[in-house]
């Protein structure tokens, strides 16, 4: 048997603040309902809802500008490494989501190494591309060029 909720908030792989949905009852008596992530469905919260849509669509819309305007500053730069490399340009270790994020803070651009998504792990010296989620719906690319040091 299925408990039918409200969502209170954007969940991935379940749905949006607002949707009406039904899941099993232990996942929301033990974690929708104590975060606050959702309420149980009914005439009285739906219309509490429906009050604060708006509010909430626009609040919404100026978090997504935000992000786009991130997302400009971001896209298309270039961050330069430095790390050791053998003579065949192969790296000792290699640059992981923490290295680019710290490179990223020397240029006064604070990002969440969770976001910096790396399509390959960097274990050589030469040009790979990244990317960085700000936003559900907003991605920015950047170049990382991997130096060898000395």
């Amino acid at each position: 048997m299925k408990t039918k909720i409200i969502l209170q908030e954007d969940i991935p792989n379940l749905g949006t603040a607002g949707d009406l949905k039904e899941v099993a009852p232990g996942y929301a008596r033990n974690y929708l309902f104590p975060h606050r992530m959702a309420v149980p469905a009914s005439s009285r919260s739906r219309a509490l809802w429906d009050a604060k849509k708006e509010q909430v669509q626009a609040e919404r819309a100026s978090k997504l500008l935000a992000a786009q305007e991130r997302a400009k500053s971001i896209q298309d730069s270039t961050i330069t490494l430095a790390r050791r490399a053998g003579q065949d340009g192969k790296l000792y270790g290699s640059v992981t989501p923490s290295d680019v994020a710290e490179a990223f803070a020397t240029k006064s651009q604070i990002l969440d190494r969770r976001w910096i998504e790396l399509r390959e792990a960097i274990r050589t010296t030469g040009e790979f591309v990244g990317a960085v989620r700000i936003h559900p719906q907003v991605r920015a690319t950047f170049k990382i060029l991997v130096q060898a040091a000395g």
